[in-house]
């Protein structure tokens, strides 16, 4: 089993981010992204809510957007 090399915020160093925020960064920001935003770090860049990028996460996943688990 292929182990995943943790990715923390890059920004407030919340640990150990999940593969549906990591793609969400890709998918907002860039698909080549270093530097990681959470959730709330991503509220504040956007201006929006976590519930928002969550109801996006769903959104993408539902269209089969393969950067989404």
């Amino acid at each position: 089993m292929r182990r995943r090399k943790q990715i923390n915020c890059a920004y407030c160093s919340k640990e150990k981010l999940s593969k549906n925020v990591i793609g969400l960064n890709k998918k907002l920001i860039q698909p080549h992204i270093e530097r990681m935003m959470c959730l709330v770090c991503m509220a504040g860049y956007f201006e929006t809510t976590e519930d928002e990028l969550k109801d996006m996460i769903e959104r993408f996943k539902r269209e089969g957007c393969a950067l989404f688990g």
